[in-house]
């Protein structure tokens, strides 16, 4: 039964906990996988690359003016605040650091 206008919020250590129970990672090897794909993505963006995950969807850096997004289905807003270590990635690309300061 799906719960209505419930948060749900997923960390780093969700993922890690994932990895360890369905691929049978250690600790220490999930967190790696983590860490890595955290990395990897950090280091496309900055270097202006797209990355697409079949399923989830397609990330990208681009300049445009400030919007407010919504998820259509259940019309809620679509929230993403980047995080310091993609922010100090992205201090290179000044259009997209000048609101986030």
């Amino acid at each position: 039964m799906a719960v209505e206008n419930a948060e749900i919020h997923v960390e780093k250590a969700d993922l890690i906990k994932r990895l360890k129970a369905e691929m049978g990672y250690s600790e220490e090897e999930a967190e790696r996988v983590v860490d890595a794909m955290m990395e990897s993505i950090t280091e496309s963006l900055s270097k202006g690359d797209k990355i697409n995950l079949p399923g989830i969807g397609t990330m990208a850096v681009v300049e445009r003016a400030s919007r407010k997004g919504e998820d259509p289905h259940p019309g809620k807003d679509i929230k993403f605040s980047p995080g310091k270590r993609l922010k100090d990635a992205l201090t290179s690309l000044d259009f997209i650091t000048k609101g986030l300061e």
